[in-house]
Order: C-alpha cells, then sequence, then structure tokens
C-alpha cells in the first residue's frame, strides 16, 4: 500500500479551509443577521469584526488549522496499516 505523502494534502486542505474561511467572511459581510457567523470568533480566538487585519488573521488561522488536521489525519492514515499488521498478520494487509 502506498502512503499518503504529506505535503500535497497538507496544501489540500489548508485550501479546502481557506475557500471555507472566505465563503464565510463573505457571507458575513453579505448577511451580517445571520446567527452562523458567531462561529468565527470561537473557532479564531480574538476574532473581531471584518477588518483587514483580522481578515488576514483568520486566513492566516485557517492555513494552520488545515495543515494541523491533515498531519494528524496523514499520520493515523500511514499508520492504520501497520497497525492492522502488527494485529492481524501482515497477509491481511496485502490482500486489501
Amino acid at each position: 500500500m502506498t502512503k499518503l505523502p504529506y505535503l500535497r494534502t497538507m496544501f489540500a486542505t489548508c485550501m479546502l479551509f481557506q475557500v471555507t474561511y472566505v465563503l464565510c467572511v463573505i457571507l458575513w459581510l453579505a448577511f451580517p443577521d445571520l446567527k452562523g457567523h458567531e462561529i468565527l470568533p470561537t473557532v479564531f480566538p480574538g476574532f473581531k469584526m471584518i477588518t483587514v487585519g483580522n481578515f488576514i488573521y483568520g486566513f492566516v488561522a485557517s492555513m494552520i488549522y488545515g495543515w494541523a488536521v491533515a498531519i494528524i489525519y496523514v499520520f493515523f492514515f500511514n499508520l492504520w496499516p501497520q497497525l492492522v499488521a502488527a494485529v492481524l498478520g501482515p497477509r491481511v494487509v496485502q490482500h486489501t
């Protein structure tokens, strides 16, 4: 089984989190009365109303969150076949 690469997964997850963040900010600007935008200050500590500095802060923080999630995911994804082989035997991993 081939291992999942860290770098590609980190950048893909980073871009996904950043696109989601930008869409959330755009929705906040377009519809400021929606209740769902209260999650931004919860996810990004110190986040206030939309200013250039806070937008950049949230953009960089979403990048770091994406990298952290990707690192944890890839670590366990690549560890799983070794763990199954140790518990059930190496022949089980080779057949799947």
